[in-house]
């Protein structure tokens, strides 16, 4: 076998999609969407999925052997897989994608799961905490980022070697997920996290005070380096990131700045806490930092709908998450037509392996009936898929129930 051949046949194939009509209306759809223009068609996007109950699928059998063609081979693979069953509005990346070698001390901390003997296969962990006290925060080191350009300029050489005339290829960034409660929580644990809160609010305003001084570093540091990701084809935190505005357009791939950056950013654990204290823990320590950027994507699995005041002193919020325990009108007139909603449908409707049409149907219905009502800007955004059986037609047959009801509002 040609493993040479192999990933280039997979690489036309990708480009078809990469460059297709559809793909051209999918960007342009999700540059009106980010750009708060309420009349785009609200699209949809499926990540975080359940790829391991897909491993016995025939296209996503790999046949090459050694590594380096293995590698390539599963990427497309996998693109091409998602954009055939479940693609809806997704945007292949029209290049492939070379990542920018760097290295990294770390901050001196790691998570410690506690033992879970009888529970291997669990989806949630518990953690030990490796901040129990004051003294504990200082283990927490500034990492040291540091560019390799010239182990980064190889690998693009023996890329473009094989894809070089049917694909760019291209070096590529860190996107930032800038959850620091959810790092603290994988190292202190759920349950001392939130006691912490309660108890002892000066240590968590100190060690708040050290995460973010620790992030801002690092941003500097992948700023300085041209480590950062921005434009065509990156995604935040599952979303497509074109925006139909001048400066988005105008990135400097050679130069890129955190201010021409999307940047994640959530506070989970803070479900369970008032938005008086989320925003004296997440909001005021956080908001120098999500504030050098270009766009903030911000929140997760966590209800939003009664903090979107306290969201609104980050002044370059551009999407909102709306997950499933969200009481969804009240959020969309709180957002009104400044934001866009990310509206996280409730993965459990698909985890039998056969959508629940009723439901799924409802829930679609539901929010653009609200976000309508409030001139809001509306993507939904299937994600956390834990399992559906290892049948793939589920999430095909999700799409077309929401499709059915975004094309008949």
């Amino acid at each position: 076998m040609d493993e040479r051949n192999v990933v280039r046949d997979l690489a036309r194939r990708y480009a078809e999609a990469a460059f297709s009509d559809e793909a051209k209306r999918n960007a342009a759809n999700w540059g009106r969407l980010n750009a708060l223009d309420s009349g785009a068609r609200p699209p949809i996007i499926l990540d975080q999925l359940p790829w391991h109950e897909f491993e016995g699928e025939e296209e996503l059998r790999c046949r090459c052997e050694s590594p380096f063609y293995r590698g390539i081979e599963s990427y497309f693979r996998a693109e091409l897989f998602r954009v055939r069953h479940f693609g809806a509005d997704l945007v292949p990346a029209p290049y492939y994608p070379c990542e920018k070698v760097c290295s990294d001390t770390g901050c001196g901390i790691s998570t410690v799961t506690q033992d879970e003997t009888g529970h291997e296969d669990a989806q949630t962990h518990l953690y030990e905490d490796q901040l129990p006290d004051e003294a504990s925060i200082g283990r927490l080191r500034t990492p040291v980022i540091t560019a390799l350009p010239e182990q980064t300029a190889r690998n693009r050489l023996a890329l473009e070697e094989v894809l070089g005339d049917i694909l760019e290829v291209r070096p590529t960034g860190r996107m930032i997920w800038a959850a620091l409660w959810d790092r603290i929580t994988f190292w202190k644990g759920a349950e001392s996290v939130l006691y912490a809160l309660i108890d002892e609010p000066a240590f968590v305003r100190r060690l708040m005070a050290r995460m973010v001084e620790i992030e801002m570093s690092v941003i500097d540091q992948l700023e300085a380096q041209n480590l950062l990701a921005a434009g065509p084809g990156t995604k935040c935190h599952c979303i497509e990131t074109y925006v139909d505005e001048d400066r988005w357009r105008a990135i400097d791939q050679a130069h890129i700045r955190a201010s021409d950056c999307w940047v994640s950013g959530a506070a989970q654990i803070f479900s369970e806490v008032s938005p008086a204290m989320h925003d004296e823990y997440e909001i005021e320590f956080m908001k120098p930092l999500y504030d050098r950027f270009g766009w903030v994507n911000y929140g997760c699995c966590e209800p939003l709908d009664r903090k979107i005041d306290i969201i609104r002193k980050l002044k370059t919020v551009r999407a909102i998450s709306a997950s499933p325990w969200t009481n969804v009108e009240r959020q969309a007139e709180a957002m009104g037509k400044d934001y866009v909603m990310l509206r996280k449908p409730n993965p459990a409707f698909v985890a039998s392996g056969y959508p629940d049409r009723e439901a799924v149907a409802r829930e679609i219905r539901q929010t653009l009936r609200a976000c309508r009502h409030s001139g809001t800007p509306v993507a939904f955004v299937l994600k956390d898929i834990t399992t559906v059986k290892g049948r793939v037609d589920c999430l095909t047959e999700w799409v077309e129930i929401a499709q059915a009801e975004i094309e008949n509002s």
